[in-house]
């Protein structure tokens, strides 16, 4: 059995592209790599990121683990990557895809396809880290479209958007939501933990 440890990135700074981490964001990240050092963590993979691969390199250090990137840990959109987009633009982008999990946007992967992107990765990492820790740096919307895909919704604690009608998991920034990972199966240990902080 592998066990995942999937940790959002810290807080980062509110613009768009591809935005570094806050000073919050790094105090989050230092004390959740205080945290992981009695989890006998095995390897570190993130997404590429600037905020992701921050998160990752602060815990790196204390762990004393490389870092692997692998795209399939991307976000299924991020603000700023269509050409001017505002703001609102972009929240208006993902609330549809909230809402209809199957809509690709112009710039960016389906809710699905996400979650079914984190999951392949997944599925290749137990088969590697048979029997050890891992941790997953990422995205909120990455971990909560895996959780999505894999568990039943009576499993999850889902949000309503009672505008949209958009069901979502906000994953919180520094996060750590557990999953194990046994023979085909997939068990949620933890959601959204931030006892570590």
């Amino acid at each position: 059995m592998t066990t995942f440890y999937l940790l959002r990135h810290g807080d980062k700074e509110f613009m768009p592209g591809n935005p570094p981490l806050n000073s919050a964001g790094v105090k989050q990240a230092e004390k959740t790599a205080k945290y992981l050092q009695s989890q006998n963590i095995k390897a570190i993979y993130a997404s590429h990121l600037k905020r992701v691969q921050q998160t990752a390199q602060i815990i790196s250090k204390v762990l004393s683990l490389p870092i692997s990137t692998d795209k399939r840990l991307i976000e299924r959109l991020n603000w700023g990557d269509k050409i001017e987009q505002t703001f609102e633009e972009f929240n208006a982008e993902w609330r549809k895809t909230d809402k209809d999990r199957n809509y690709k946007p112009i710039a960016g992967n389906s809710s699905v396809e996400t979650g079914n992107n984190l999951k392949y990765f997944l599925d290749e990492m137990a088969q590697k880290h048979d029997i050890q820790n891992i941790l997953v740096v990422t995205s909120g919307g990455t971990i909560g479209d895996f959780l999505r895909n894999v568990f039943k919704e009576e499993d999850l604690s889902f949000a309503i958007n009672k505008k949209t009608g958009a069901k979502y998991i906000e994953i919180l920034c520094c996060s750590i939501t557990v999953v194990e990972k046994g023979s085909d199966v997939y068990r949620l240990k933890t959601v959204n933990s931030l006892s570590h902080l």
